[in-house]
């Protein structure tokens, strides 16, 4: 959606700068947030005795709602501020901000996933091959320290992650070592990175770069990078740079990124088909296969362990966590075996993405198509949706905003609630919060694009602005 230049006559004078006042005042109510975060609760009467879960969600969708204010203001006078680089700079130095302010809070309350990666990178730094022993082995017995190590989930398994994730963890402790602070530090300023760098793929389709706030302002960004540290700092990171390389034909270049980032998470190998053109399809496949086999290369002493806890992930039925398509599928044919259907969920995307790599992509069809399958694999989720999985989604709705996906960025954190159930499961009520208003505001955007009548009478219809905001942007 190409902007027009601005033209600052006095009413497009007036709106450019209502607009920088008003982004500046919500970043201001938001870096308030951001800075005290838990320590908020303690000010409030109300929700003193709240736990902490609790509090983080009526937290959580108090910035939401600001959030989903700035990025509407900014979206819809995107025609007046498009070279805006004043609003640009106050988008992004508010972004690091809000980030900065979380790197000293104990990431205690949501994830500790983060203490595992430090511990992956202790192991390796001790010239040990993390696939091969547990944190708990006896053979590990001289790194158990009473910081890092009892905060790590799973002690009796080995190591989930894959082995580009692996050299990452390994790269990190070498720069931070054991600080927890100094780890997440080093995550926010790779985010950071993204910012820039998304700004800069902006221009070169010729968006307007101050839409990076949709993915800069956005509270899961925000608390699952610069709180919980996760690890998708580094795979938005790639993958932005990825599509970047792609997109000022360094192709090459961007398969290896592509590979890099799928041995970090993954599921970013369901974005090679959107990558390669017709006629280079095989040497496509062959860089980004070789560059993903390499990364195994240093650790293939762990010989058929080299797949750590993955296989039992994906079979074990009480790894499951907040899935709605298959939680769904579950109810409806109790009897149906719960690997079996994770294995047809994984044939599921891979005939999708089948269907996208025999396609011809050009231009921003490419970033578009990308767009589509991580909404697949969020939909197709084969274990666990955990809200950080999330993220690989908020940086294509720069380009393609879609309110469907940004109220389920808000939304998929109240699976948190799980935590403080009686039952320890994602409750159902939550489950229909996230996934009924998921799929009807995936409908409804499909039924304004596909079915109004004409162009004019959607123009004339009083929803135009709402389907303006539903529909799946060309």
């Amino acid at each position: 959606m190409d902007m027009a230049e601005p033209n600052l006559n006095d009413s497009n004078a007036s709106n450019f700068n209502w607009i920088h006042i008003a982004i500046g005042g919500l970043a201001i109510v938001s870096g308030a947030t951001y800075l005290l975060n838990f320590e908020l609760q303690k000010f409030v009467p109300a929700i003193a005795t709240m736990s902490s879960i609790h509090f983080y969600v009526f937290m959580f969708l108090f910035l939401c709602i600001v959030y989903f204010l700035s990025v509407l203001a900014v979206l819809n006078v995107g025609s007046i501020i498009k070279r805006s680089t004043g609003l640009v700079g106050i988008i992004l130095f508010s972004a690091v901000i809000f980030r900065l302010c979380l790197v000293p809070a104990e990431p205690d309350t949501l994830s500790k996933d983060m203490y595992r990666y430090i511990w992956d990178g202790r192991v390796q730094q001790s010239g040990i091959n993390p696939y091969l022993f547990p944190p708990a082995a006896e053979e590990l017995k001289n790194l158990q320290d009473d910081r890092i190590y009892p905060n790590i989930n799973r002690k009796n398994h080995p190591t989930i992650y894959p082995a580009g994730a692996q050299l990452f963890f390994r790269l990190a402790y070498a720069i931070v070592g054991d600080s927890v602070y100094g780890y997440k530090g080093f995550q926010v300023f790779i985010d950071s990175l993204t910012l820039a760098l998304l700004v800069v793929l902006l221009k070169v389709w010729g968006l307007g770069p101050a839409r990076v706030i949709v993915y800069a302002w956005n509270p899961l960004v925000i608390f699952e990078i610069a709180y919980s540290g996760h690890l998708e700092s580094i795979t938005v990171f790639l993958v932005v740079a990825a599509f970047y390389l792609v997109s000022i034909h360094k192709r090459i270049s961007g398969y290896i990124l592509l590979a890099i980032c799928s041995g970090i998470k993954l599921y970013p190998a369901l974005l090679l088909p959107t990558m390669i053109r017709r006629k280079d399809r095989l040497k496509g496949i062959l860089i980004f296969s070789i560059t993903f086999l390499g990364l195994y290369l240093p650790y293939i002493s762990a010989g058929n362990r080299i797949a750590g806890f993955l296989s039992t992930y994906l079979k074990n039925p009480h790894e499951s966590f907040n899935l709605g398509l298959k939680y769904l599928i579950m109810r409806l044919f109790p009897g149906l075996d719960y690997s079996l259907l994770s294995q047809l969920f994984i044939f599921a995307l891979i005939a999708v993405g089948l269907v996208v790599f025999f396609k011809e992509k050009h231009g921003m069809q490419m970033i578009r198509y990308a767009y589509i399958l991580v909404g697949v694999l969020i939909v197709l989720m084969p274990a666990s949706l955990h809200p950080w999985y999330v993220i690989l989604i908020i940086p294509f709705l720069t380009f393609f905003p879609s309110l469907a996906w940004l109220i389920f960025s808000a939304t998929v954190t109240l699976s948190y609630l799980k935590y403080v159930t009686d039952t320890g499961v994602v409750p159902t009520w939550v489950l229909l919060t996230e996934y009924l208003v998921l799929f009807a505001l995936l409908f409804l955007g499909y039924i304004f694009k596909h079915w109004l009548p004409s162009k004019s009478l959607a123009r004339r219809s009083p929803f135009h602005k709402t389907a303006k905001w539903l529909e799946v942007h060309k």
